[in-house]
C-alpha cells in the first residue's frame, strides 16, 4: 500500500491529475468516515473531506517521507474536526452519564409500527450515535473504520500509522465499553460488536440456508425491493430484505412500516431457512457479477452470509428474521380484478391527486365503493379526476378508503404486466397481489372530501376536439408564451376553439382549432400544465370540453364515455 502511495505522488508531484484522482478515490471513504463519526453530521463530514483533500493537493510538496502519507492525511483530518468543534463549542458526555432506561430494543415487531415505535426508534438511533461517540477518540476512530467502513486491522493501522496489533488492542478495549448495549448497536445501526473481525476468514457457524439463484432473476427481486427498504427508515433494521426459503419456493419481503412487498424468486433451494441482509450491499453485490454465471448464497448460524459467483466471494453481516414484520396472507378468496382494468383506473385518476403535505388526506387515491360500481377519485382542490371500476367485493365493509400515492405509484410499477390482481382488505390495510408478488399498503386514516357537490349535473356548452391536436397546440402556446405566465385562455364556440396566452403586457400568441361538434360559447383560463396533463391522460382520440360558464369547472372527459370525467377549476383572466 505504502509503495503504490509513494507512486502515486511522484505522478501527482509531476503534474498527473490523474493520479490525484486516484489517490482521492483510495482515501476518501476512509476520510469521510472518520471524519463523519468524529463530528457526527454526513454533511459536514464531506465539508472535512473535501478540505482535507484540499489542503493536500496543495501541501503535497511539503511531504518529505511519502511512504508516511496515510499517517500525514490522517493528522490533517484530525486537525480539521478539532478546528470544527472548537469553532462550535461541541460539549460531550461521560459514557456513563448516558441513560438507556426505558428504551425499546424490539421495535416494529409488527407489519404496521405505531407512532409512539417510531418515536422509540428515533431515541433508539439517537441514543447508539451517542454511545459511539462517549468513546475516547482514539477508541472510536477505530471502532468507525473497522465496524462502518469494513476495514481490517492492517488496513486501519495503515491509515493511522499505528502497529495493527494497537488497532487490535483498541478495538478489544472499545468492544468491552460497549458490551452490555451490543443489543441496542446490533438492531438499530447494523453492527455486532462481539467479534473482533467483522467479517470471518470461513463460514464457521455451520451452513443454516443454502441457495443458488440465476444474477438476474436475483437482482430484478432486489431492485423492486429498494423501493421500500430505504436506508434512510426511522429503523434500520428495515433497510434489510427477508430472504426467506421453505420447501422449494424461495420469497424475498422488504417494508418501511408503511409499504411492503413480498415476491417468489426462481432459484433452488438446497438448504430451507431465512435471514434479514441489506438490500442495498446485496444488490450492489450481485448487479458487479457477470449474468451467465450462477450465484450462490449460503448462510451460518451466528448470521453471517457468503455469496459467490464463479470465483468471486464476498461476506456480509446479516441478522436474524425475529425482529422483521409480519407480513399478512392473502385470502384465497380474494377478489380478482383484470389487471389491464386497474391498470387504466390508475393512470386515470392518480395525476390529480394532491403531493404537498397541507391536505395529507389528499395525497391518495379514494376508493368509493358503491353497490353498482367502485369509484376512484383524486383531487387536489384544483384539478379532480373520477373514473368507474365494476364493484370491488373485499369484505362485509362498505366503507370507502383512501390508499396513499406512494403506494399507488408501486402498485402500477410493481403489476405493470400482470393479467389479473386480487385484492383484499384486513382491517386498516389493503393488498394487492398476483401469482407471484404481494404488496401491501396501510390504508390512510381520514376522511374523503365529498366531490359528488362539485361535478356540475347539467351544462351550458359543450365542444368536442381531437385531443392530440388540443394537446399539442396547447404545449406550443405555452412553451412560447411569458413563463412568468401559467394562464391560458380558451375560446370556445361551436365551430372552434381559440387558444391563446400573453407574451408580455400588452401582446399575446394564439391558434385556432377547428371543432367536431359543440355547442354554446365561453371564454375562460386555465392552468396550460394541468390542462396538458389532464389531456394526456385521457385513452380516446376526441375529448369533450363541457362548460356551464367562465366561474365555474370545466369539465374534460372522454368523447363517449361517461365513466371518466376530470374537472379543472378556471383561473382569473385580465378583462
Amino acid at each position: 500500500m505504502r509503495n503504490d502511495d509513494v507512486a502515486l505522488i511522484q505522478r501527482i508531484l509531476t503534474g498527473d491529475e490523474n493520479a490525484f484522482a486516484s489517490l482521492v478515490r483510495k482515501y476518501q471513504r476512509q476520510v469521510h468516515a472518520f471524519a463523519r463519526r468524529k463530528i457526527g453530521d454526513f454533511q459536514i463530514a464531506e465539508d472535512i473531506t473535501q478540505e482535507t483533500f484540499l489542503q493536500v493537493y496543495q501541501k503535497l510538496e511539503t511531504l518529505e517521507d511519502p511512504t508516511l502519507f496515510s499517517k500525514w492525511i490522517y493528522a490533517i483530518v484530525h486537525h480539521l474536526c478539532i478546528a470544527w468543534f472548537r469553532k462550535n463549542r461541541l460539549q460531550t458526555e461521560p459514557l456513563e452519564e448516558i441513560c438507556i432506561l426505558g428504551i425499546e430494543t424490539e421495535p416494529y415487531s409488527r407489519y404496521v409500527a405505531s407512532e409512539h415505535a417510531k418515536i422509540a426508534a428515533e431515541a433508539q438511533r439517537d441514543l447508539v450515535e451517542k454511545l459511539m461517540a462517549k468513546l475516547k477518540e482514539n477508541d472510536r476512530q477505530v471502532i468507525t473504520l473497522h465496524y462502518f467502513e469494513e476495514m481490517t486491522s492492517a488496513e486501519i493501522g495503515e491509515f493511522l500509522g499505528v502497529s495493527e496489533n494497537t488497532i487490535k488492542s483498541r478495538i478489544r478495549r472499545a468492544r468491552q465499553q460497549l458490551k452490555k448495549y451490543e443489543s441496542i448497536i446490533r438492531e438499530v445501526l447494523g453492527i455486532t460488536i462481539e467479534s473482533e473481525d467483522r467479517y470471518p476468514k470461513h463460514l464457521n457457524g455451520g451452513i443454516q440456508m443454502k441457495l443458488t439463484f440465476q444474477r438476474d432473476n436475483l437482482l430484478s427481486s432486489l431492485q423492486t425491493l429498494q423501493s421500500v427498504a430505504s436506508k434512510r427508515n426511522t429503523a434500520p433494521i428495515l433497510s434489510n430484505v427477508l430472504i426467506q426459503a421453505e420447501g422449494s419456493t424461495i420469497e424475498c419481503m422488504a417494508t418501511d412500516a408503511e409499504i411492503g412487498i413480498r415476491m417468489k424468486v426462481d432459484g433452488t433451494v438446497k438448504e430451507a431457512g431465512s435471514i434479514l441482509v441489506s438490500a442495498e450491499k446485496l444488490a450492489d453485490i450481485v448487479k458487479t457479477w457477470p449474468a451467465e454465471k450462477p450465484i450462490d448464497f449460503a448462510t451460518t448460524k451466528d448470521d453471517h452470509v457468503e455469496i459467490t459467483c464463479g470465483d468471486s466471494v464476498r461476506k456480509i453481516v446479516g441478522f436474524p428474521d425475529k425482529a422483521f414484520p409480519q407480513f399478512p396472507v392473502v385470502d384465497p378468496e380474494a377478489f380478482a380484478i383484470d389487471g389491464e382494468i386497474l391498470r387504466s383506473v390508475l393512470h386515470k385518476t392518480t395525476f390529480a391527486a394532491a403531493t404537498d403535505d397541507v391536505r395529507y388526506y389528499l395525497n391518495g387515491l379514494y376508493f368509493n365503493l358503491l353497490e353498482d360500481r367502485t369509484e376512484v377519485v383524486a383531487t387536489d382542490m384544483i384539478q379532480l379526476a373520477l373514473t368507474h371500476c365494476e364493484p370491488l367485493k373485499l369484505s362485509e365493509d362498505k366503507d370507502g378508503f383512501i390508499v396513499p400515492l406512494k403506494a399507488i405509484k408501486e402498485i402500477e410499477r410493481t403489476f405493470a404486466n400482470a393479467p389479473e390482481i386480487k385484492i383484499s382488505r384486513i382491517e386498516n390495510q389493503i393488498l394487492f397481489a398476483d401469482a407471484d408478488t404481494t404488496l401491501t399498503t396501510r390504508l390512510m386514516d381520514a376522511e374523503y372530501p365529498e366531490y359528488d357537490s362539485v361535478i356540475p349535473e347539467s351544462f351550458e356548452g359543450h365542444v368536442v376536439v381531437p385531443k392530440t391536436s388540443i394537446m399539442d397546440t396547447t404545449r406550443d402556446i405555452f412553451a412560447r408564451a411569458n413563463p412568468k405566465n401559467a394562464l391560458v385562455c380558451l375560446e370556445i364556440n361551436p365551430q372552434q376553439i381559440r387558444i391563446s396566452a400573453k407574451t408580455s403586457e400588452t401582446d399575446e400568441i394564439h391558434e385556432t382549432l377547428a371543432a367536431e361538434s359543440g355547442a354554446g360559447s365561453v371564454r375562460i383560463g386555465l392552468n396550460a400544465q394541468m390542462l396538458i396533463e389532464t389531456l394526456s391522460h385521457i385513452e380516446t382520440e376526441s375529448v369533450s370540453l363541457a362548460f356551464r360558464n367562465a366561474m365555474k369547472p370545466l369539465v374534460v372527459k372522454p368523447s363517449g364515455d361517461e365513466e371518466h370525467i376530470c374537472l379543472l377549476t378556471p383561473m382569473i383572466m385580465d378583462s
